[in-house]
């Protein structure tokens, strides 16, 4: 018998025969959920040498989370190093003394490693996930993936505060910590989460407002995030991490719940793949196939130079996640060495940039867009642009307002993420969509590989006489994008 895999590709989504969307929103209450999940647990007052730093490459969270970090810190000084509690109780305050500062630096060798284990676990495997992800779902359903996605980050959080719970009876090795990124990774973590989210969009959504709802779904990412972050600081002073926890627990299951009672399937399923059984579906899975159909979509012939517009676009994607990890890499420590910023001044100045990229989302889309006509790529290049001016300025600031003038000028640089991803989905069938945002979600992830070491070896060699030199490359990448987007 033939594998069902070579048959003709199933009726999938196509203009006038899309699912009945419930209201004006689609996903962007389980995402602004998942988000403020995943984001309030980064308490904005904490003290040490390692920030809570925006990771724009899927999924715009922190990706060091403070309130979790420092609970690792105090359970690896009091389990790991066998110090009494007294002594760690002083870990994480304001004007530490030498002896305190001696101890962090005993201690957080500990806690780097578990945290690298984490970063690992959300990279690798998800982004090797990511290139099968697609296609499966563009014949088994896009609502099986969101619910995998989103179940394995509400059973991630929710073995976080178990293991938070049982600390405070047991004397657990932080290392524990680590079956926590269990779910989340086997899952996809966030980088397979939003690829679904967004085919999901580019699903029920016409090409006209599909750009609309990509930035929406944008602006609620950011939400999640900014709410996230100021609540927890809030939160954490009156209560403690496990109630941290436990509320971001709680936030995840409210989207899990969200998507399983309220979101439709978008794909169109013939009865022969319904009367699949599950063993059967996931045997699809992990087929090499998967990923040969993921890289003949993305690279087949187009009309109307398609296949151009849809490389250029993933490439302009992986040029922005890779010129975005200046922040994830040095950019706190250029605003420590140039400003003698600590973490509170970091932290008014991301969550000012976090809501200006929210306005400007929404004004590109609404003026921009709607009001002047302007095109998704042209609103794009605008956005590159943006970054690119924001660039400069980082490179040449010698005030702490400079770069608040640069975010306040360059705030349309928002728009690049969603305006990209939405005439990327135009420039394929709706049956498409889903390979090639895996593809190019997949892409994304691998670019902070080669963007990380560059960017701190170029920071260490010119710390001493320009610590904003590393900008330079930003401005040379933007500008790349901004001339591919044209």
């Amino acid at each position: 018998m033939d594998d069902p895999y070579e048959s003709e590709v199933l009726v999938r989504v196509v203009e006038g025969n899309r699912p009945h969307r419930k209201g004006f929103f689609i996903l962007e209450p389980p995402i602004f959920l998942v988000l403020f999940a995943l984001n309030v647990s980064c308490e904005y007052t904490y003290n040490r040498d390692c920030a809570c730093v925006i990771n724009h490459s899927k999924p715009f969270v922190f990706q060091l989370a403070a309130v979790f970090t420092d609970q690792l810190v105090y359970q690896a000084c009091t389990v790991s190093l066998g110090i009494n509690r007294t002594d760690c109780d002083k870990l994480g305050k304001e004007h530490e003394s030498p002896e305190v500062q001696a101890l962090e630096a005993r201690v957080q060798p500990y806690s780097a490693d578990i945290l690298m284990a984490e970063s690992l676990a959300d990279s690798i495997l998800p982004a090797f996930m990511n290139l099968f992800i697609g296609p499966w779902s563009a014949r088994f359903g896009r609502k099986p993936v969101l619910l995998f996605t989103f179940t394995g980050c509400m059973l991630s959080h929710l073995f976080i505060a178990v293991i938070c719970s049982l600390s405070s009876w047991y004397q657990l090795d932080p290392w524990y910590y680590a079956l926590s990124f269990v779910p989340s990774a086997l899952s996809g973590a966030t980088c397979t989460m939003l690829t679904s989210v967004f085919c999901y969009i580019a699903d029920v959504t016409s090409e006209q407002e599909r750009g609309n709802k990509m930035s929406i779904m944008e602006a609620a990412l950011y939400s999640g995030m900014l709410v996230g972050n100021i609540s927890s600081s809030f939160i954490l002073r009156v209560t403690n991490a496990l109630t941290v926890f436990v509320i971001s627990t709680i936030s995840a299951i409210l989207a899990v719940l969200y998507i399983a009672l309220y979101i439709e399937e978008s794909v169109q399923i013939t009865a022969e793949d319904r009367q699949e059984s599950c063993c059967s579906k996931l045997g699809y899975l992990f087929r090499p196939r998967m990923v040969l159909d993921t890289l003949r979509t993305c690279f087949s012939w187009r009309s109307n130079y398609g296949r151009a517009i849809i490389l250029l676009g993933i490439l302009t994607l992986g040029g922005n996640i890779f010129a975005f990890e200046a922040n994830n890499t040095v950019f706190f420590l250029f605003v420590r060495k140039q400003f003698n910023w600590a973490v509170r001044k970091y932290s008014y100045y991301a969550s000012a940039e976090t809501v200006l990229l929210v306005l400007g989302n929404l004004l590109a889309t609404y003026v921009l867009e709607r009001l002047i006509g302007l095109t998704e790529a042209a609103i794009a290049s605008i956005g590159f642009f943006s970054w690119m001016l924001n660039s400069i300025v980082i490179a040449v600031a010698s005030e702490p307002w400079h770069l608040y003038l640069a975010i306040v000028v360059c705030m349309l640089k928002g728009a690049t993420d969603p305006m990209t991803r939405s005439f990327i989905s135009k420039g394929a069938s709706p049956d498409d969509v889903g390979s090639i945002f895996s593809f190019s979600s997949t892409f994304e992830a691998l670019m902070p590989l080669g963007a990380a070491p560059l960017y701190t070896n170029v920071y260490k060699h010119t710390l001493s006489w320009d610590p904003g030199a590393f900008s330079w490359i930003s401005v040379a990448v933007y500008g790349l994008c901004y001339c591919l987007t044209m």
